[in-house]
């Protein structure tokens, strides 16, 4: 950024907030750059001036000040916001590639009612499942939970012969 261009922006701006938002050197340091390029600033009125050759004002700050960060364009973000969207873009990336993997387990039996009688059998298949989540009332979970106990049965094998019998009928 120009010399002139700052004195300009420092009319209306803090050095602090026009180093912070246009340079890549902080206030300190375009202070000692402006100081070294002959500007000056006086108590009580507003900005930076300059009285001398007038090529010196077509000049970038950074001619006269050693730069300690990393010379890159500034975007419009904080880094604590960058930060967090990488994180959520990782996030993101990793969800999608579980939903993509699917959560999928193979389980070894199926409980199957014989068409025609009421007869519940366990045969030996190799079922792929998907994950799945749904609200139930408190209560009927609680006695699905129960009976589970009982009938010395898993609740997603429960679960999944209500579904098939309602899905018949």
């Amino acid at each position: 950024m120009k010399i002139k261009e700052i004195i300009e922006l420092s009319k209306t701006d803090s050095l602090a907030k026009i180093a912070k938002e246009h340079l890549n050197v902080g206030k300190e340091k375009a202070r000692e750059g402006l100081k070294q390029a002959g500007c000056y600033s006086i108590n009580g009125i507003k900005g930076w001036h300059f009285d001398g050759d007038e090529s010196v004002l077509e000049q970038s700050i950074y001619d006269f000040v050693t730069t300690t960060r990393k010379v890159t364009p500034i975007p419009n973000v904080s880094s604590k916001k960058r930060k967090n969207e990488k994180t959520k873009e990782q996030i993101n990336n990793g969800a999608k590639e579980e939903i993509n993997k699917g959560s999928e387990q193979a389980a070894p039996t199926l409980e199957r009612t014989k068409e025609g009688t009421n007869v519940t059998t366990k045969e030996s298949l190799n079922v792929v499942r998907k994950r799945a989540s749904f609200d139930l009332d408190v209560e009927l979970l609680k006695e699905l939970k129960i009976k589970a106990v009982v009938e010395d049965k898993n609740i997603y094998e429960m679960v999944e012969t209500a579904i098939r019998q309602y899905l018949k009928g």
